[in-house]
């Protein structure tokens, strides 16, 4: 394909006969191996395909619901559909663990989940202000 040669020439969107989203998908018309690019490769000849394409949205639904983790869906990669997910109950972000009850953070961390703070938790807030007081005095 030419630079100038559009990605989605001479595909059309069928009426949808079939009994599914996937009969009037562009992509059942392309190359498949171009939804499942090389992680060095580029996803961008895929995404203008999705672009031009009625059942988009239908398809990234799909991916999502059924937690696709290959390829483009609905225009998408993975790396986007992740961040459209959403957040675990118990968020670990970066590898490390919720900071255990008992301490500040955790304290923090129940302000901002907006959970009830135990006693430990006010506890340790309580140690951490007191003990800064000191060296400020």
């Amino acid at each position: 394909m030419t630079s100038s040669e559009s990605p989605v020439a001479g595909l059309t969107t069928r009426p949808a006969t079939g009994t599914t989203w996937r009969d009037s998908a562009l992509c059942s018309q392309v190359d498949p191996d171009l939804w499942f690019p090389e992680k060095d490769g580029r996803a961008s000849i895929a995404k203008r395909v999705c672009l031009a394409c009625d059942v988009r949205r239908e398809c990234l639904e799909y991916a999502l619901d059924n937690d696709e983790r290959h390829g483009i869906w609905g225009g998408l990669s993975e790396t986007a559909r992740r961040r459209l997910r959403p957040e675990p109950e118990t968020p670990h972000t970066g590898g490390k663990r919720p900071a255990p009850c008992g301490t500040s953070a955790a304290y923090q961390r129940h302000l901002r989940n907006d959970e009830p703070v135990d006693d430990a938790c006010r506890e340790a807030v309580r140690k951490k202000s007191a003990a800064r007081r000191r060296t400020a005095a």
